[in-house]
C-alpha cells in the first residue's frame, strides 16, 4: 500500500507521530478512528476529513454514471454477423467482440472462410475489416471473382473491396508495433469492426524451438493487444491456426478423446494437434475446427464440416455443414 507524504496535506511532525503510531500507509489512514487522528496529529475533525476526502479524490477510480453505463451496454455492437446462416447459428447469431480461433489441416478452407467473412461483413453494412496477410498469399481476385459470380456491379464490388484493408505483416514484432499503433490512435481504420489474421503461426513459429522464451513472450504481448481491441475498441479478432495430423500404429491403453480419433479396423491411432502451444490453447473465446470432406467433393466445389467451441462451455460442441465453390462459402 502506498505510504503516507507530505502532498498528503501532512507535516513532517504529524507523519513521524503517526508512524509512531504505526499509520503508516493511505490504508492505516483510512482506516484508523478520525478522533485519535485528530489527537495525534493535533489537527481538528474537519482537516481530517478534508485529508481523506483529498486521498480519495487523488487515489479512487473515477466513479461511471449508471445511465452511461447502461447506455454503453445497449449500444455495444454484441457480434458480427458472418452472413453465413448455419455457421451464424452455431456462433450464436454471429462472432463476439472477442479472439476467434479457425483452425484446421492444410486444404481444409480457412483462408476461403476468412475471405467469405471479410466480404459478408462489409457488403451490406458500414463496417471496415483489417485482414492481415502474413503469407503473401491473399488474393483480391479470388475475391473480386466471387463478386462478379453473385452478381456485383462493378461499382459495388469496388466499395466493398474498399472496405476490407490488406495489410502485409512478415515477423511478429510488425504486427506488434501495428496493433500497438492502432491501439494508441496513430493509425485510425473508421467503423473497424473486424481484424482477421492469417495465419498466426507463420510469425510466432519464428521464435519457437529449444530453450527461447520469446515466442511465448510475443505472443502474451498479442494476447493482451487483442483483448484491449475486444474491450476498449468493441472489435474482434479471428487468428486462423495450423492444425498437425500424427499418425501411430502403437494405440495406448488411454487416448484422449478431445483431440485423437481411432481407426480400430487399421490398428492406428490419429492425433490431430492445434499449434501455438498449451499457453493459446485456452486463449479464445471461440474455436472453430474446419475438417474437409472427402464424400461429397465434385470437380466445381467441396464441403467443409465446421465443429464451433465456446470456452464458456467447452464440453458443448456444434457443428455445421458448409459448401466451398468458385461463388464462395455458404
Amino acid at each position: 500500500m502506498l505510504k503516507l507524504k507530505l502532498e498528503d496535506l501532512l507535516t513532517d511532525n504529524e507523519l513521524k507521530s503517526l508512524n509512531q503510531n504505526r499509520i503508516t500507509t493511505l490504508l492505516d489512514f483510512l482506516q484508523e478512528d478520525t478522533e485519535k487522528l485528530s489527537i495525534l496529529t493535533q489537527l481538528t475533525l474537519p482537516q481530517i476529513l478534508e485529508i481523506r476526502n483529498n486521498i480519495f479524490k487523488k487515489y479512487s477510480a473515477e466513479p461511471i454514471n449508471g445511465t452511461d453505463l447502461y447506455i454503453t451496454s445497449i449500444t455495444k455492437r454484441k457480434s458480427i454477423q458472418t452472413g453465413i446462416k448455419e455457421l451464424d447459428s452455431i456462433l450464436d447469431r454471429g462472432i463476439p467482440s472477442g479472439i476467434i480461433e479457425i483452425c484446421g489441416l492444410a486444404g481444409s478452407g480457412k483462408s476461403q472462410l476468412c475471405m467469405q467473412i471479410a466480404i459478408n461483413c462489409v457488403k451490406d453494412s458500414d463496417n471496415t475489416i483489417l485482414y492481415i496477410d502474413t503469407k503473401g498469399d491473399f488474393s483480391a481476385l479470388r475475391i473480386q471473382k466471387i463478386l462478379d459470380l453473385n452478381g456485383y456491379s462493378h461499382k459495388d464490388m469496388a466499395i466493398i473491396m474498399l472496405k476490407i484493408k490488406i495489410v502485409r505483416v512478415w515477423t511478429i514484432e510488425d504486427l506488434i508495433e501495428l496493433i500497438q499503433k492502432i491501439k494508441s490512435g496513430l493509425i485510425v481504420v473508421e467503423n473497424l469492426a473486424l481484424v482477421i489474421i492469417d495465419s498466426l503461426p507463420c510469425l510466432v513459429f519464428q521464435h519457437f524451438g529449444d530453450d527461447n522464451k520469446m515466442g511465448l513472450h510475443f505472443l502474451n504481448r498479442l494476447v493482451l493487444l487483442f483483448k484491449y481491441l475486444n474491450k476498449q475498441l468493441d472489435v474482434g479478432v479471428i487468428c486462423v491456426n495450423v492444425q498437425t495430423r500424427w499418425i501411430d500404429q502403437d494405440i495406448p491403453d488411454y487416448i484422449d478423446g478431445e483431440s485423437t480419433s481411432v481407426n480400430k479396423g487399421s490398428n492406428y491411432i490419429e492425433k490431430a494437434n492445434r499449434c501455438l502451444g498449451k499457453y493459446w490453447e485456452n486463449i479464445p473465446a471461440i474455436l472453430l475446427i474446419l475438417k474437409r470432406s472427402l464424400e461429397s467433393i465434385d470437380d466445381n466445389s467441396l464441403s467443409i464440416r465446421i465443429s464451433a467451441t465456446n470456452c464458456n462451455n467447452p464440453h458443448v460442441v456444434k457443428t455445421c455443414m458448409l459448401k466451398v465453390s468458385a461463388l464462395g462459402v455458404r
